[in-house]
């Protein structure tokens, strides 16, 4: 896997971090219609990391099987 740093600049990335800071609840739809509920917990380069519930482990999704992320409520 070929790794780039996170360009912080870049408006995506922020609005991540954002959501990753306030804790707020996302939908995630993967490309093959998949949809996942949490929060994210960090991200890096080549992976979200996606909290479905306190007692839940992380869900580690590759970003490039990621095609929508929206916020709930």
């Amino acid at each position: 896997m070929e790794s780039h740093a996170l360009d912080p600049s870049l408006p995506g990335v922020r609005q991540l971090q954002d959501w990753i800071r306030e804790r707020t609840p996302l939908q995630l739809q993967l490309i093959d219609g998949t949809a996942l509920g949490g929060c994210l917990y960090w991200q890096d380069p080549e992976f979200l990391a996606l909290k479905t519930s306190p007692e839940a482990p992380l869900l580690l999704m590759g970003r490039r099987a990621v095609a929508l992320i929206r916020p709930l409520g």
